[in-house]
């Protein structure tokens, strides 16, 4: 995803979740250092570190909160910004733990891989990640990145795929994350594999108020959303299908240093995702987004409804 990637809400300021390690925190990885510490038996503290979006921020904290319930320390970093800025946190042992999406983390590891189904994109990652990190296991909940107009847009044009913008694109103002304008699952692959140009990019934030304002007031007529958020819905907005896949498929996986993986954070990580659904993921970020509930209330919440074996 581009969240990266992304960012849904202006969050001003960077917050941080510090948590001290089992002894291996603060270690630097470096892109090609293979000689990363083992996974522990047994560890004391995390710290569990988001993006800059909510979804990301619930995710940290439900992470969070489960494993704190197994009597592991946890310190908290949400918001720490892009895709780009928490891996540099968690390769640097700022960060032990963060929320990521299959496809958008495989995009960033492997910037040459063509995979576009779930489990092909997921195996992919897992060996492409920087040797010192780790994804666990992938959830059954998926928040794709898709390309969407408003309705009065879609009748308009004539939109229903991608491949439908060439045409028009320059008649069109895009709009959006920094990230959306120059990545494969935005502007660029929008070139790249379907030929299409627009005669202006406004860039404003990654899915967020500011977006969805410009496409609701016509002042841009295409913007990045992402599948889990309920706007979509409510305001009737036209998802253009992708026949050439430059969006990838997005499971959500906890990414982890190796270094902060004992038996029991990976099985309590793993029953975590294995409980997480779409539908659900979509009514929990709802609940923050609109309903403005904070991201603990909610994690809290779903934790008490989902308890973990």
């Amino acid at each position: 995803m581009l969240r990266s990637t992304l960012i849904r809400t202006a969050i001003a300021g960077v917050a941080v979740l510090g948590l001290a390690g089992c002894g291996g925190g603060g270690d630097q990885l470096g892109d090609n250092d293979a000689g990363s510490s083992p996974a522990p038996s047994k560890v004391s503290s995390i710290t569990v570190g988001s993006a800059d979006f909510s979804e990301s921020q619930l995710l940290a904290e439900i992470y969070g909160q489960a494993l704190a319930a197994k009597g592991i320390e946890v310190k908290k970093k949400p918001n720490i910004g892009n895709r780009e800025t928490y891996m540099a946190a968690i390769k640097d042992g700022s960060v032990d733990l963060v929320p990521e999406y299959t496809g958008a983390a495989l995009a960033y590891f492997d910037k040459n891989s063509t995979e576009t189904t779930e489990d092909g994109a997921y195996d992919a990652l897992k060996k492409a990640v920087t040797p010192g990190l780790e994804v666990l296991d992938k959830s059954p909940a998926t928040d794709e990145d898709t390309i969407v107009v408003t309705k009065a847009t879609a009748d308009k044009y004539s939109l229903k795929s991608l491949a439908d913008l060439k045409p028009v694109g320059k008649e069109m103002v895009a709009g959006g994350s920094s990230e959306f304008k120059v990545r494969d699952a935005g502007l660029k692959g929008l070139k790249e594999k379907y030929g299409v140009e627009f005669k202006q990019y406004l860039p404003l934030d990654a899915g967020g108020p500011l977006s969805q304002k410009a496409l609701l007031d016509n002042k841009i007529q295409l913007t990045n959303l992402f599948t889990t958020q309920s706007v979509i819905k409510e305001k009737g907005l036209v998802q253009l299908e992708d026949p050439e896949n430059i969006l990838p498929p997005n499971n959500v996986v906890p990414l982890i240093r190796t270094d902060h993986k004992s038996d029991d954070v990976a099985a309590t990580l793993n029953a975590v995702s294995a409980k997480l659904t779409t539908d659900s993921l979509t009514e929990l970020v709802k609940r923050i987004d609109v309903g403005k509930e904070s991201a603990d209330a909610v994690a809290k919440d779903w934790l008490a409804q989902n308890p973990l074996t």
